[in-house]
């Protein structure tokens, strides 16, 4: 047995805490189908009629409750993504930080998750691009049925081909070069787009009196290259942020269209971000609805304000937001002790009955060990005597299941003892090793590597707490909304992630305002990842001289790298880990620990002298060609490898069944295509990424 695998860098059972559901690729027969079966039925009714369809009605949010820690909420989410596949636009929301911008949180989640790739379909579009091209197609029949002959049978044709494959119809391919510039050229014809847009309104969408900037949105999306100013223009839209001139002329956008105020304030920022929201649900009746998942609730119960928030939030996605399905998820004691009490009776109804989730019996243990054993290529004979029926038989005398955690963990000691390893008497990880282990993983995730107010927020509001004698406020400015504060100094925070001109030049006005009113010293940051845009541009004239005077002046723009953004993901997801019970570690010493961890961060930030200023107006320029323009690296530049590099990867991994991704890149030849393996493992069936402290391993796997 120890020769079948002292050989193995890792062990096969130590993935037990699914932290991305799109990773789920595995589940054994009968386990938790009845929970599937009975939001799927929900969901049903969203999808049952034929495309277009009227606006429908949303159902009471789907409460999955666990009876504990380690029974598989995530995973169960993950399954349901694949059950649905390509009948749901599927959007994943982890915690939001802020309860005055809840739904600033969830639609900026919102489209980060639909700029993900389609997994489940047979095209390359992402999330977004399918929406997209599925509203303007469906929209397209209409106008030609509306203006057409009932009784032409090739306007028939063309009407039923543009339903019956949208994405086919409207992909960048040169058949469909007439059809897509005939919509582009009736979207630039007033009188056409008057009439498309009425026939949104004959159909029930309404979008607060936006119909045509929407058609003009979805379509400069749908019809532009990956790294346009069109398409960046339209993210921009969707997110509720302001556009620059440039950009709404590439749009064809009118004035009024760009309805984001520079000086938008919180609030303000919160209601369009809804408003966008609901915007893209009534218009996915004519496509695809939405699965809003909500998942580590836990994390709300250490906040009683954010438990109103996402009281709030399931109220309104319930009674105001149609063709959209939402599914909670929760253990039961932090439902019953932590969130339900503290929500308003009113909200409470906005739930269905509690959806509960099944733990694994013995023959699901034999399947799933065997699984585990078999994606390392294990021989039979070994695997057999892993799983002995005594050992196995032995952790289901007292009760008929267990959770799947507890289930891997136990597999995982057994791994440690038959290899003879020498961690086989130290299986508790230390925090460091979490924590170290979750930096791998997070950096292995593309879609972590963006930015997130909400992880930036915990870090100064929760990491902050007991710090040096500090007081964490929420002071009444427009802009900074999170102040550190003693009696000699403040530190203010903002948290922007757009790059318009005009709203930059009123955080820095602020900045200088703070500083110019108050008797302390004070300093005010704005945090920056690596995938935005640097700050400011070239081009901005006075906003940009009104930035350099205030950054003379303590105004800090903090350009953050990617370990340090990987970092303070890694940290949110080890506590928040911690607070769902996954971790052999409390929430409180965990909290300490990452504290400790922060603190030279914590320092850094607290520090007013004027020595210690440290803007940036660009990345570092170790880390950034000098010739660079304004924009970061094109998406392809970042996250593609060439369908050469791919087959190179694939070959090499099959040989060496389980490698070091640092073997796999010196093999490519190039240390910059380290994300662009990562993205290409995630979308590869037989390549999966396991986390350790010091690397990351790739494993081949034979599909199934």
């Amino acid at each position: 047995m120890s020769n079948a695998y002292s050989s193995l860098k890792i062990n096969p059972f130590t993935d037990d805490v699914v932290t991305e559901p799109r990773a789920v690729s595995f589940s054994v027969a009968g386990l938790n189908e009845k929970p599937i079966e009975l939001i799927s039925a929900v969901f049903e009714k969203l999808d049952k009629e034929k495309l277009p369809r009227a606006q429908i009605k949303a159902e009471k949010a789907q409460l999955v409750v666990s009876p504990d820690r380690g029974y598989g909420k995530s995973h169960l989410l993950g399954r349901l993504f694949q059950f649905l596949g390509e009948r749901a636009t599927q959007i994943y929301l982890r915690p939001f930080q802020d309860s005055q911008k809840a739904w600033n949180s969830i639609l900026l989640t919102t489209i980060q998750e639909l700029e993900r790739p389609n997994q489940h379909g047979i095209h390359d579009e992402s999330q977004l691009e399918a929406f997209a091209m599925g509203v303007v197609a469906h929209l397209a029949a209409d106008f030609l049925t509306d203006a057409g002959n009932a009784n032409d049978a090739g306007l028939q044709l063309a009407v039923d081909y543009l339903r019956d494959h949208p994405l086919k119809a409207l992909g960048r391919s040169r058949p469909n070069e007439v059809l897509i510039d005939w919509i582009k050229s009736c979207l630039e014809s007033e009188v056409a787009l008057s009439k498309l847009a009425g026939l949104l309104r004959r159909r029930g969408v309404v979008v607060h009196g936006k119909e045509k900037a929407w058609l003009k949105v979805l379509a400069g999306y749908a019809f532009a290259e990956s790294d346009s100013v069109e398409r960046d223009a339209a993210l921009k839209w969707l997110r509720a942020e302001p556009l620059e001139t440039e950009e709404v002329e590439a749009l064809k956008l009118t004035t009024a269209d760009n309805d984001a105020p520079s000086d938008s304030s919180a609030q303000e920022i919160n209601d369009l971000s809804l408003r966008r929201l609901t915007g893209l649900c009534v218009l996915s009746s004519y496509y695809r609805p939405f699965l809003f998942c909500f998942d580590q609730t836990e994390f709300y119960g250490s906040d009683k304000t954010l438990v109103g928030a996402l009281g709030r939030c399931v109220e309104t996605l319930h009674a105001a937001i149609p063709n959209q399905l939402t599914v909670v998820t929760t253990n039961a004691n932090n439902w019953l002790v932590e969130i339900r009490p503290f929500l308003e009776s009113g909200h409470q109804n906005r739930f269905s009955e509690p959806i509960n989730i099944e733990g694994i019996n013995s023959d699901q243990a034999r399947e799933l060990i065997v699984r585990r054993l078999t994606d390392f290529q294990i021989s039979s004979a070994a695997v057999s005597e892993f799983v002995d029926a005594d050992w196995l038989a032995g952790h289901f005398e007292v009760q008929p299941q267990l959770g799947v955690r507890d289930l891997l963990m136990k597999a995982a000691e057994r791994f440690r003892v038959l290899a003879k390893s020498t961690t086989a008497s130290r299986a508790k990880a230390s925090i460091a090793e979490l924590f170290a282990v979750e930096t791998n993983n997070v950096s292995a995730k593309r879609a972590l590597h963006q930015y997130n107010q909400d992880c930036l927020m915990w870090f100064v509001q929760v990491l902050a707490q007991g710090y040096d004698g500090v007081s964490v406020e929420r002071p009444k400015e427009r802009y900074f909304s999170v102040q550190w504060d003693w009696t000699d100094r403040s530190v203010y925070f903002a948290f922007e992630g757009g790059d318009h001109h005009a709203r930059w030049g009123a955080i820095a006005r602020e900045a200088m305002t703070m500083r110019n009113r108050s008797s302390k010293k004070i300093k005010s940051i704005v945090f920056r990842s690596p995938d935005l845009k640097p700050i400011p541009r070239q081009t901005w004239g006075r906003a940009k001289q009104e930035i350099a005077n205030a950054i003379g002046n303590g105004f800090n723009i903090v350009s953050l790298d990617l370990l340090e953004v990987c970092e303070l993901h890694a940290g949110r997801e080890l506590y928040s880990n911690a607070l769902q019970g996954n971790l052999d570690h409390a929430a409180p010493e965990v909290l300490k620990w990452l504290k400790t961890k922060f603190a030279p961060w914590l320092k850094k930030y607290s520090c007013v002298e004027a020595e210690s200023n440290f803007s940036s107006t660009s990345p570092p320029s170790s880390k950034r060609d000098a010739s660079a323009s304004d924009d970061p690296p094109t998406k392809r530049a970042l996250t593609e490898l060439t369908q050469g590099e791919l087959n190179q990867v694939v070959t090499f991994v099959r040989v060496k069944k389980l490698v070091d991704i640092k073997e796999v890149l010196q093999e490519l030849g190039r240390e910059s295509l380290r994300e662009a393996l990562l993205l290409a493992v995630e979308r590869n069936p037989n390549l999966k990424a396991h986390s350790g402290p010091q690397t990351i391993y790739l494993q081949w796997r034979i599909s199934v």
